[in-house]
């Protein structure tokens, strides 16, 4: 081999590893980027499993509990169940009256837990004895069960509880029998205490199979408080009003974020390598043509300056290489006939601009975090940021359908803040803006609001998109947090966006709040400090 050709392979594999190790880097660096957004997400949606099925247990059970209570109330707070059973005892009109197509168990007690009375239903009338000495107890130990029956309203004379029996679990209402009258009923007092009435429903094996199908859970059952949890499981504890812990309702946690995640990622995966692997192959062709087209130069000094001088172009060229692998996406898109191929290319796309604007958002936040962002105080006209803003978002408010308009005030001059900061929060606040509202309408308005540590100008933006929730709005300003998981699947994002912006109004002396409703759109103020005469004839 020649010194001229062994000189220009040196110059290939020197300018192979110079510009293909980054490549390499930067592929590695983003499809790390795109598993942790993705892990972030999964983990996300597991830990909203476990909260939202704790929640439907819970209310299930609830709701159960106070079907029972109900149906006590329609039983005891009667005068003929008062005659019949406290006034004297009718064994005979209690028989004929007592007994239910809904309940289980009903029992009349007394207040040191004696079984006075206890029918059954046929699934459990050979347990009847044991499951009413069970149930009078658990009544017998509710806290100020005595005056249950003086409360001021008929409703408030219903308590609610649990206990178990085996693996079934007992949901237990007791009320004490009562005249229908307020006045009668509080005012009575007997000396030999009072008679009460529990309803129960049980739900055994079967119903907790029949629960596990309605509420789309996997082995639902009851176990004993003592019991360990198993691997994988979610447990909910069933307390009592005296906060006894009767036993605890489990149920398998199937984790679908994580099925989720499994499923998306490695399409994003691979497709990020392929793009990095076509990047590769035409990077190498431009160095093997560029170094064989300074094979012929006979000095290794001349040979050495055109290799640097190739390197800074490739370099100049791949400076920004997340956009180059947006261009090469694009132009797989535009040039393949396969439907599949155009959408993973499109995917890649999303994926990759994805990545760009959450690895910025995550940045500031971190600056953020370690007080590293340096606000500027500068006096800015509050109509040139308006009118800029407007300038800026019209064309996204035009390709939604929205209709953008500027409603300022006169008496809203001049503002103190950091200008480049200060039409980031006001893009952020439009962009979302016009993110929810659909075809509607956006609008942007300024005011002065006086204030006791001196004015401020109020940006508010306002729309007519789908609200929130005001049980939801805490959850906004909080990073990496969005309304709610119908929110985050439907429109996406990192939940940045908001917190950051709040941030940085507050580094500024202002803040960021927002009023809305569901269905009535949604108004967010941000608020910036008025510049003070001082502050006007500095400027």
């Amino acid at each position: 081999m020649s010194k001229t050709a062994n000189a220009a392979a040196i110059g290939v594999r020197r300018a192979w590893l110079g510009v293909g190790a980054p490549i390499i880097g930067l592929v590695a660096v983003i499809i790390a980027l795109a598993v942790f957004v993705f892990g972030s997400f999964a983990q996300d949606q597991n830990r909203a499993f476990e909260r939202n099925s704790a929640t439907l247990v819970f209310n299930g059970l609830e709701g159960r509990a106070r079907m029972m209570g109900a149906i006590g109330l329609d039983y005891a707070n009667w005068d003929a169940a008062f005659e019949n059973v406290s006034a004297r005892w009718n064994q005979e009109w209690i028989d004929d009256n007592f007994y239910s197509s809904v309940a289980d168990l009903m029992i009349l007690f007394r207040q040191n837990g004696a079984v006075r009375y206890s029918w059954a239903s046929d699934a459990y009338d050979a347990d009847k004895d044991s499951l009413a000495a069970i149930v009078a107890e658990a009544g017998a130990r509710l806290p100020n069960l005595r005056r249950l029956s003086r409360a001021p309203a008929v409703a408030d004379t219903v308590a609610l509880t649990y206990a178990r029996s085996g693996d079934n679990l007992l949901i237990i209402a007791v009320v004490p029998i009562t005249r229908e009258d307020d006045a009668a009923r509080i005012a009575y007092n007997p000396l030999s205490g009072y008679d009460y009435f529990a309803v129960v429903k049980v739900i055994d094996v079967a119903g907790f199979a029949q629960a596990n199908r309605s509420m789309s859970l996997d082995d639902f059952h009851m176990q004993p408080a003592d019991a360990p949890v198993g691997e994988g499981m979610i447990s909910l504890p069933v307390v009592t009003p005296a906060g006894n812990n009767v036993g605890n309702l489990v149920w398998r946690n199937t984790h679908p974020g994580t099925a989720i995640f499994l499923n998306r990622i490695w399409p994003v995966v691979i497709g990020l390598l392929l793009i990095g692997a076509l990047t590769l192959l035409i990077t190498r062709h431009l160095v093997v043509r560029q170094i064989g087209a300074m094979a012929g130069a006979e000095a290794a000094l001349e040979a050495s300056r055109v290799k640097s001088e190739f390197l800074a172009k490739v370099g100049h060229e791949l400076r920004t290489p997340l956009n180059g692998i947006i261009g090469y996406a694009e132009i797989i898109q535009e040039e393949t006939e396969s439907e599949t191929a155009h959408a993973d290319a499109q995917r890649i796309i999303n994926a990759a601009r994805h990545l760009n604007e959450l690895l910025k958002d995550i940045l500031d936040q971190s600056r953020l975090n370690a007080d590293r962002i340096v606000v500027k105080r500068e006096v800015l006209p509050v109509v040139g940021m308006v009118a800029e803003v407007q300038g800026l978002m019209l064309p996204s408010a035009r390709a939604a359908g929205v209709n953008l308009t500027v409603q300022p005030s006169a008496a809203a001059n001049y503002v103190v803040a950091d200008h480049v900061r200060l039409r980031q929060c006001l893009i952020n606040l439009i962009g979302n803006a016009i993110k929810f509202a659909p075809r509607g309408n956006v609008t942007i308005k300024t005011r002065i609001e006086e204030r006791s540590r001196g004015d401020a100008v109020i940006f508010d933006v306002a729309d007519d998109g789908i609200g929130i929730a005001k049980s939801d709005q805490d959850r906004l300003f909080k990073p990496f947090s969005q309304a709610n998981e119908q929110i985050s699947q439907i429109y996406g994002g990192a939940g940045l966006g908001l917190s950051i912006a709040r941030e940085l109004a507050r580094a500024m002396g202002g803040d960021i709040t927002v009023v809305s409703a569901p269905g009535e759109g949604a108004t967010f103020s941000l608020s910036v400090p008025v510049a003070s005469p001082k502050a006007l004839q500095a400027a």
